[in-house]
């Protein structure tokens, strides 16, 4: 637009110098020279008077003399006023033409007015605008000295918390460090607990299966004891049934011999019947008297058989519920201790987690530290580069002033060059002029130079500038995730602290438990040891007892086999009695049939012999295996009271470590108190840290939109800055334009005037000689 403009401008003034050539050229021309009006030679009008004056008065030939001559310069005047009307016709369509162009130029100069106003009005604009951005500038830099000032007060603030916030973190370090190795003292002397209890399981393992042992010898004495009853009992029926037998023999043998002799002396007999059936019948109330005796006296031993079989019944179940219950003890020392085990390990895993969490902090910490250093060194950057920035922003203003001057003064002289002189001058002025001109020129392009060597300049900084920005702003992003990593890290040591302190508590409450049991343990076993001797006692009077008893049975049998006989004797007797009379023949049969009875009672006899060697075979065996496993019975017991003994010395060293590993864990737990009381100034410090590190990253953050905002606000200044200087050059050309055109109006005004001049002149002229014309050629 501008371009159109100057060249709508260089056009008009074409047009201008061309009329303005015009005027001058037909001024040249066209315009005779001014001379004086020469008065009629010869005194033609001398003497004469005016005919209107004097009609009447002047003699005739005079007159007509004068006429005659008086025609004569008419008619020059008349030629002289032909050319001076030609002159004066010249110059009025000269003033017509100087005038049609003062209009144009007028009219050029008011387009000119309008161009001016409207380029006053863009510049102010430009300027109220560039007026404004310099106090946003300046409102900018404000804001960012005061919110330096704040970021220096706030690291001011910052620095000690930090440096007593690494103090306590280093502190918490060392007593982490204690904490370690007194959980490594823990951790060892518990596994030295661990195989003690493993090697206590083991003699404990042991221990059970040397009890064990000794039960089941035990059970085989007992079942070999009461075989050996039942044996007994056998062997004694056997011999009972022996003596029975030989007893029923010899009593077969004698009733033959009592028959037989009944049979030789059956009248005899007959006569002593009565008396015998008497004799007999009260042999029979003795030997049912023995057997009442000896049944009440079975009956008694049964029943104390009986009560023993309970009371042994009893002991045995007290003895094995004993034995469960030492048996059940040990299986809850057994898992206990697996509890304890495990309980050790977690206790172990919890101190490890607070371990690694605590080294996890110390590394964010360290990660926090040299990230704020490197965030200080970028901000020390920045503000190293806003220094070189707001320099070089300072030269590139001087020299956009510097520019701008030369430029106003390379139009002045041009405009020097063209009004003062002509285009074709070549005089010393217009050089000397055009020397200075061109060497403000070379002045001008060097500063443009450095105007566009500085704008890169600038614009490199800025693009530092941001680079620098961006690094920091990248290292406050690491800083706050690291600082918030920190902060979880942190928070997550009272619940991993109160994890290891509860996994201690649970070691120590199932030690105390362990011990507990252990110590239920020697009870228990005291009491199984108790219940085995009643059993062994009980059964051993069982025995006794059961011992006891084949005799009464055998007395009671023989008793009432006794009684049986004597009522068959009886029955004998009185069936003999009504059948004595009848002969011998039935003493004779019945020698017969006790000859038979006798026969089938010896072969009893001889298998009840036999039975009876059997029996007393099998006892001897069975007694010879009850000695054998007596004799093996000691070895046993000493083989239980040793593991027993092995147990309780192990048992006292690991009461002994339990001791050792609470009087660590009594240490590990003041370390660790004094690690919670650190941490908790840690975390105090890190409350009042993490406030102003935020109000830091704030401030830094209000920084860096800050600096963008003054940024964008210098480099919209930098444009204004250009346009304002591109507006001035309009504005200037503007009104060297219309300094030329206020010129040429003055000019062409006063070419005109002069044209006026002449042309007043040339008409008064014409009056003139048209008035000496009216006087008869004679000058008025």
């Amino acid at each position: 637009m501008s371009n159109m403009r100057s060249a709508s401008l260089s056009s008009r003034r074409l047009a201008s110098a061309a009329i303005m050539t015009g005027v001058v050229t037909s001024m040249l021309v066209f315009a005779p020279p001014a001379t004086a009006v020469s008065s009629p030679s010869g005194g033609i009008c001398n003497g004469v008077i005016n005919q209107l004056a004097h009609r009447g008065v002047v003699q005739e030939n005079l007159l007509k003399a004068a006429a005659k001559k008086n025609a004569a310069i008419i008619t020059q005047l008349q030629a002289e006023r032909a050319q001076l009307q030609t002159s004066a016709n010249d110059l009025a369509a000269q003033i017509v033409a100087g005038n049609q162009a003062i209009a144009s130029i007028e009219a050029q100069g008011v387009q000119l007015d309008a161009e001016l106003a409207a380029a006053n009005t863009d510049l102010a604009a430009l300027q109220a605008e560039q007026a404004t951005t310099q106090q946003a500038i300046a409102e900018a830099e404000t804001s960012i000295e005061n919110l330096n000032a704040e970021k220096d007060a706030v690291q001011a603030q910052l620095t000690p918390l930090q440096s007593q916030l690494e103090a306590s973190q280093a502190a918490v370090g060392q007593l982490n460090a204690q904490a370690q190795v007194a959980a490594s003292q823990v951790v060892a002397k518990t596994a030295e607990v661990v195989a003690a209890q493993g090697e206590l399981a083991t003699l404990q393992d042991a221990a059970s299966d040397a009890a064990a042992q000794l039960a089941a010898k035990n059970m085989q004495i007992a079942d070999a004891h009461a075989a050996l009853v039942d044996l007994v009992q056998i062997a004694d029926a056997a011999d009972a049934a022996v003596a029975a037998a030989t007893q029923a023999v010899t009593d077969a043998v004698t009733e033959l011999s009592r028959l037989e002799d009944l049979g030789t002396a059956a009248q005899t007999e007959l006569d002593a019947q009565t008396v015998k059936v008497s004799e007999a019948n009260a042999a029979l109330a003795v030997l049912q008297t023995a057997v009442t005796s000896a049944t009440e006296a079975v009956t008694v031993k049964n029943g104390e058989i009986t009560q023993a079989q309970g009371e042994l019944t009893t002991l045995q179940t007290a003895a094995a519920a004993a034995a469960a219950a030492v048996t059940a003890k040990n299986t809850e020392i057994t898992q206990a201790q697996v509890a304890l085990a495990g309980l050790t390990a977690a206790a172990v895993d919890a101190a490890a987690a607070v371990s690694n969490n605590t080294a996890m902090i110390t590394a964010a910490n360290a990660s926090i530290a040299t990230l704020q250093g490197q965030i200080t060194a970028g901000n020390s950057s920045i503000a190293a580069k806003r220094a070189q920035l707001a320099t070089a922003q300072g030269t590139l203003t001087t020299l956009q002033a510097n520019a701008a001057t030369l430029t106003a003064e390379i139009a002045a002289l041009e405009h020097r060059i063209a009004t003062e002189f002509p285009p074709t001058s070549n005089g010393k002025k217009k050089q000397e002029l055009m020397a200075e001109r061109d060497l403000k020129q070379v002045s001008l392009t060097s500063i443009t130079t450095q105007i566009t060597a500085k704008t890169g300049e600038i614009a490199a900084y800025q693009g530092d500038l941001t680079a620098l920005q961006s690094a920091v702003n990248a290292l406050n992003s690491q800083l706050q995730v690291k600082q918030q990593a920190s902060s979880a890290l942190q928070q997550q040591s009272a619940p991993l602290q109160a994890a290891l302190d509860a996994a201690n508590a649970a070691v120590a409450t199932k030690q105390g438990d362990i011990a507990t049991l252990q110590g239920q343990l020697p009870a228990l076993q005291a009491g199984a040891t108790l219940a085995n001797a009643s059993v062994t006692d009980k059964a051993r009077e069982l025995s006794n007892l059961q011992g006891q008893l084949p005799a009464l049975q055998d007395a009671e049998d023989s008793a009432k086999a006794a009684v049986v006989v004597q009522k068959q004797v009886v029955a004998a007797l009185e069936a003999t009695l009504p059948s004595l009379t009848e002969g011998l023949a039935a003493a004779h049969a019945a020698i017969d049939a006790q000859r038979s009875v006798l026969g089938g009672l010896q072969g009893q006899l001889v298998d009840a012999q036999n039975a009876a060697v059997a029996a007393e075979g099998a006892v001897a065996t069975k007694s010879a295996e009850l000695a054998t496993l007596n004799g093996e019975l000691p070895a046993l017991q000493e083989a239980v009271d040793n593991t027993n003994a092995s147990v309780a010395i192990k048992q006292g060293d690991i009461a002994a470590l339990n001791i050792a590993v609470t009087h660590l864990l009594a240490i590990l737990s003041g370390i660790n108190a004094q690690i919670t009381a650190q941490e908790a100034d840690v975390l105090a410090l890190q409350g009042q840290v993490a406030p102003l590190l935020a109000r830091l990253n704030f401030l830094n953050g209000e920084i860096t939109a800050a600096d963008a905002a003054l940024a964008a606000l210098q480099g919209q200044l930098t444009s204004l800055d250009r346009q304002v200087t591109a507006a001035q050059a309009t504005l200037r050309d503007l009104e060297a334009q219309k300094k030329t055109n206020k010129d040429a109006v003055k000019s062409q005004k006063d070419l005109v005037r002069g044209l006026q001049d002449q042309l007043g002149s040339v008409q008064r002229q014409i009056g003139a000689i048209d008035g000496q014309i009216a006087l008869g050629g004679c000058a008025a």
